[in-house]
């Protein structure tokens, strides 16, 4: 079985890296925009470096050194804050590690069961940010879509015979694409990295009609 992209057909494709915590804040916002347009979109994942921690002051740090530790603080500050607005609980801003368990998992649903990959990825990305989820077990990621009632037959055999070779194939084609951050919002030729495009996005696919949004 190959997965494609299909950016092209879709009208609006969301990309999202599960270890990312703008990507976490992203998913209710574009959850909810979706469900007010009706608008079916083309969840996929990519996979993108994890935040880096600030680093601890030291005597003798350069302009650029402290620049960075402040920006990287603002930064923990400004999520801390949207998730808080959101009720969403982010326990470590920079954890790490392999998701390969979890992306498979997307994948084989996206592909197979696209109506219930919503509720997988809220319960996904709420299961990894509170510190209850592996994302490279095969066996938790099994249990998380136990939970949102997914019939998961045949996963574990899909991921052991096609799964590692659909996941890099899928992100070879992103790359390809010049796709790097999340989340990114791709409609039609227009990329767009932030969930604060929202309202420019949903100008476009109201045919640009009315005020452009500053």
């Amino acid at each position: 079985m190959k997965i494609a992209a299909e950016i092209e057909t879709a009208r609006v494709s969301v990309l999202l890296d599960l270890r990312h915590p703008q990507a976490y804040l992203a998913l209710h916002p574009t959850l909810a925009f979706a469900e007010s347009l009706a608008l079916d979109v083309n969840w996929l994942p990519l996979g993108v470096p994890s935040l880096k921690p600030p680093r601890a002051a030291q005597e003798g740090d350069d302009r650029g050194t402290r620049h960075r530790r402040y920006r990287a603080q603002a930064l923990a500050r400004e999520i801390e804050t949207y998730a808080d607005a959101q009720g969403l609980v982010l326990r470590d801003f920079y954890r790490s590690g392999e998701a390969e368990a979890a992306n498979l998992a997307w994948l084989w649903l996206r592909d197979r069961q696209p109506d219930q990959l919503s509720a997988f990825l809220v319960e996904l990305f709420r299961a990894y940010w509170s510190l209850a989820l592996d994302p490279s077990s095969g066996e938790q990621v099994a249990a998380v879509l136990a939970r949102v009632n997914v019939n998961a037959a045949g996963f574990a055999a899909w991921c052991r015979a096609e799964g590692q070779g659909v996941a890099a194939a899928l992100a070879a084609e992103l790359q390809e694409r010049g796709l790097f951050q999340v989340p990114a919002y791709v409609v039609g030729e227009e990329v767009f990295y932030g969930r604060q495009h929202l309202p420019m996005i949903r100008w476009l696919l109201a045919g640009r009609t009315g005020a452009i949004p500053s």
